[in-house]
């Protein structure tokens, strides 16, 4: 049995005609790749390749799930989901939204209307081996956000803008109805 140190969600792990696809894996075109981020480990006794590590089965579509925004690529926002609402445990799921999911209005880039950093509140909307999708559309978006320039608390004022009560500093974002609320998380 072989093992490998850490593999991340699309790592190439064999061939179909080598091993039959275990769990935490995926097979496309006769290739498997890791589903879920672990430790891969090929059984070239039993002929399985699988991976040991956290899924995201516990993740289904309709949730309203709490994530960190980490980083954003393009038309992808990528989001480290932390909690799901109404569960008492904590999870650590990396995933993301397109920017086509983000607000009931076009946006052209992501940035407009989020930052890293920026705690969310987002529905999932779609979970396949190899990805899980997030919306953020109608009243779901950031529930805390941090300013840009200083990186404190960013405060809803009456007029529906954030202000960093540190610097002064206005910022637009795409804010949850409830934004400030984050004792569910």
């Amino acid at each position: 049995m072989e093992t490998k140190d850490i593999n991340l969600v699309g790592d190439y792990l064999g061939t179909t005609e080598e091993f039959l696809s275990g769990k935490g894996t995926y097979s496309e075109e006769g290739k498997i790749y890791a589903s879920i981020t672990g430790k891969k480990i090929l059984d070239s006794k039993k002929h399985v390749a699988e991976i040991q590590g956290k899924s995201c089965e516990e993740l289904s579509v309709g949730q309203t799930v709490f994530g960190e925004i980490f980083n954003m690529q393009g038309n992808i926002v990528q989001v480290i989901v932390k909690k799901i609402k109404g569960s008492k445990g904590k999870i650590e799921v990396k995933t993301g939204i397109h920017v086509s999911n983000i607000a009931d209005e076009y946006i052209e880039r992501p940035e407009e209307k989020f930052s890293i950093g920026d705690i969310i509140k987002a529905k999932v909307i779609k979970v396949t081996p190899r990805l899980v999708d997030l919306t953020t559309k109608g009243d779901l978006g950031i529930v805390k956000a941090f300013c840009r320039k200083c990186r404190h608390p960013l405060v809803k004022t009456e007029k529906g803008v954030l202000e960093c009560e540190n610097c002064g500093s206005k910022e637009s974002r795409k804010i949850a109805s409830d934004y400030g609320n984050v004792t569910e998380m």
